[in-house]
């Protein structure tokens, strides 16, 4: 039995019988290297390779900064923002709980982190003005997919690592497309707030106290100036810059805003450290599955299977999306980068697909994978908070889901979008 039968066969085998992801993927690999005749000792050495790179502390660093931004008390500042520039206009709220995922996910690199910061206070408020609570859930789940997409964003660090593309180009590139996918969502939010009479009771605010919000949200706003633009002025890397996000927000946290105490802090590191575990457990035993992948010559093999069907790039371009749009419901980000990502690339660079869009298409199924079932975090988070059951917040995500697509075909054909700021 060959090798790629072994391998992905064992694979879809464990994940039918629900054992977890990371785990099918260390078994699958461990018993395709029996198979084979080489010795399962090898398997630590792997693993020490995979995560031994200095790049991959940007990821607890940024996981610890944007927690502590939201216990420091920036993600209520943001709300209270785009409340005031917004006003109650039909779907008001709507329209907010899309702009504040905007400004949070430039802080926190998590979809499922920019969830549960801005949810936790947007989803109770929404139904509390009238808006349905599955529908509410739904956009908030929906909206926190943008913390995937704008940089800093832990799904292109990961691509980045796996393929030597640059990651500054790559936070470049999602800038535009995460505008466009929340363009998107916000026309959905017109819609349905027109059919269902949905509008925020408030009365407009005053221009004072708009200067007054601007000014009080001014720290949490000037946090992604100070990072991002660090990083593509060539002051420092992506993990220096997540270094400085942490200490910024220690400092406005404590010092500024001074809602961080001890307590606060030791939760942000506990969050921290559970998220960052997490992650790396699925790094590790990904990245053996991605070893054997190209050591056996299954990625070169599938290569070469995909181009004997086409070797048109736009039809190529609309497989890659089916195919990620598919793993993004049964798989997390970083297990569906590293099985997929090895296979996607060689085909890619034969078709002349730039890598850096390559990425930012690849990213964008990945966040809207963040809310299709079973998988689907976003939707738990989201449920949670709402005190919706996960059958109600399906039904109502459809509408969202159907705009996201559009957003994703308009990035994939339209390359310039991604690249339009990368010098």
């Amino acid at each position: 039995m060959s090798p790629a039968v072994v391998l992905f066969g064992t694979l879809a085998i464990f994940i039918v019988i629900n054992i977890p992801i990371a785990v099918s993927l260390g078994l699958s690999s461990a018993i395709t290297l029996l198979s084979v005749g080489m010795p399962i000792t090898s398997i630590p050495a792997i693993l020490q390779a995979t995560v031994q790179k200095f790049s991959l502390l940007t990821i607890p660093l940024f996981v610890l900064a944007g927690v502590i931004m939201d216990k420091g008390g920036i993600s209520k500042r943001l709300i209270k923002l785009a409340n005031s520039l917004i006003g109650p206009v039909h779907g008001g709220l709507g329209y907010v709980a899309v702009v504040t995922a905007m400004l949070f996910a430039a802080i926190s690199g998590s979809g499922t982190a920019t969830v549960a910061a801005i949810g936790s206070i947007l989803i109770p408020a929404m139904i509390k003005q009238g808006y349905d609570a599955g529908y509410s859930s739904a956009l908030s789940a929906i909206s926190g997919s943008l913390g995937t997409i704008i940089p800093p964003s832990i799904t292109f660090l990961i691509y980045g690592m796996i393929t030597g593309v640059s990651i500054s180009d790559l936070f470049l590139s999602g800038i535009i497309p995460g505008i466009i996918f929340a363009l998107c969502l916000c026309i959905s939010v017109l819609f349905m707030s027109l059919k269902h009479g949905w509008k925020s009771s408030e009365v407009r605010m005053s221009g004072r106290e708009i200067v007054r919000a601007l000014l009080d949200s001014f720290w949490g706003l000037l946090s992604p100036v100070i990072v991002l633009g660090g990083i593509y002025s060539g002051i420092f890397t992506p993990t220096e810059a997540a270094a400085v996000a942490v200490i910024y927000s220690l400092f406005v946290g404590t010092f500024v805003y001074k809602e961080l105490n001890f307590h606060n802090f030791l939760v942000t590191l506990f969050e921290t450290t559970k998220t960052t575990g997490i992650i790396l457990f699925i790094i590790m035993n990904a990245g053996i599955f991605s070893w054997i992948l190209t050591q056996q010559g299954i990625a070169a093999q599938l290569t070469a299977l995909a181009l004997s069907l086409t070797q048109n790039k736009y039809v190529m371009l609309f497989i890659i999306d089916i195919i990620f749009l598919l793993a993004g419901c049964v798989m997390d980000n970083t297990s569906a980068l590293y099985i997929l990502v090895p296979i996607i690339m060689p085909i890619a660079t034969t078709l002349g697909i730039n890598l850096v869009h390559l990425g930012t298409i690849l990213v964008v199924n990945l966040s809207i994978g963040q809310v299709t079932p079973p998988v689907g975090p976003n939707l738990y988070v989201a449920a949670d908070i709402g005190a919706v059951k996960f059958e109600n917040i399906v039904t109502k995500m459809l509408p969202l889901l159907g705009m996201a697509l559009i957003a994703l075909l308009v990035i994939t054909y339209v390359p310039a979008l991604s690249l339009a700021l990368i010098k």
